[in-house]
């Protein structure tokens, strides 16, 4: 959305990597009010554009681009990152493992001042999200799976809510680091939004996460005392209310949302997605 000079610098580079004779490119454009369909048009003729006349938010824009592709690879490619050469094709590598979902890049900071991510012990290792920002998604099972779930509008939690239920339905997710994408420090949202809205809503899908997908008992009473923490402790510490009222914006939704967990039955336990998803409770707790 209002990306003009963003997609300028970021779809050169993808064209590069792709053959027009054999993939496509489709760009969804999230209600936007400057020229960025106009601009499109003239200066990418080859990319297909989807005009929404209404913001629909990050999630709901996705899955209509996942639903109008023609391939059984999608490339998810948020307008502010920027593809590298050579990082596409190690991506695809992935997928001759049936169970692979999704494969992700490293995310380098286009600010040369900002640490790269340490080297892990091998090339790649299974991570929990989906690779919202800039990954290669098997296209089938993310419709099977539902995409990603509109009651995070208007973004942030929804891919951890995605990467959950691939790994609960049996599948993996894969974090490459022999490639990487590089990130314009999301130019998009901080352009539309205030940090304090960014932050109200990160806390309110926080809460939503956990209410919908912890079974465990022991999983769902750690979740609920680091909420009642994280809000009481940046209240008191900071003078900062975000994470509170996050809390009581997803509290007044919490019945809907526990009527919306999934009954069917789990390939995998919460501790079994932890535990092969390589993550800590307390790295999801903190994110």
């Amino acid at each position: 959305r209002d990306g003009v000079e963003i997609l300028r610098r970021t779809l050169p580079p993808l064209l590069q990597e792709l053959s027009l004779e054999r993939d496509e490119i489709i760009v969804i454009d999230d209600a936007s009010e400057d020229d960025s369909v106009g601009m499109l048009g003239r200066e990418f003729p080859t990319v297909r554009v989807v005009a929404l006349e209404r913001n629909v938010g990050f999630g709901a824009a996705c899955n209509l681009g996942f639903e109008r592709a023609r391939h059984d690879l999608v490339l998810l490619l948020n307008s502010d990152m920027e593809v590298t050469p050579g990082s596409i094709a190690l991506l695809a590598e992935h997928f001759e493992d049936p169970d692979v979902f999704a494969t992700g890049p490293e995310y380098w900071s286009d600010d040369p001042s900002k640490p790269r991510p340490p080297r892990g012990p091998t090339d790649w290792w299974p991570q929990l999200g989906a690779p919202a920002g800039g990954g290669l998604f098997r296209r089938d099972k993310f419709l099977e799976l539902g995409g990603f779930d509109p009651l995070y509008y208007p973004f942030y939690w929804e891919d951890v809510d995605l990467g959950w239920n691939a790994w609960r339905s049996g599948l993996t997710i894969v974090y490459d680091t022999r490639c990487h994408f590089v990130h314009l420090e999301s130019a998009t949202i901080r352009k539309l939004y205030s940090a304090s809205y960014v932050k109200r809503i990160r806390a309110r899908n926080r809460c939503f996460f956990g209410w919908k997908n912890f079974q465990s008992p022991w999983l769902r009473r750690r979740h609920s005392l680091s909420l009642v923490r994280r809000a009481l402790g940046g209240l008191l510490r900071r003078g900062d209310a975000s994470d509170l009222l996050g809390l009581c914006d997803a509290w007044r939704h919490r019945r809907a949302i526990m009527r919306s967990r999934r009954s069917d039955p789990a390939l995998r336990t919460d501790e079994q997605i932890l535990a092969d998803s390589c993550t800590s409770l307390c790295l999801l707790l903190s994110l």
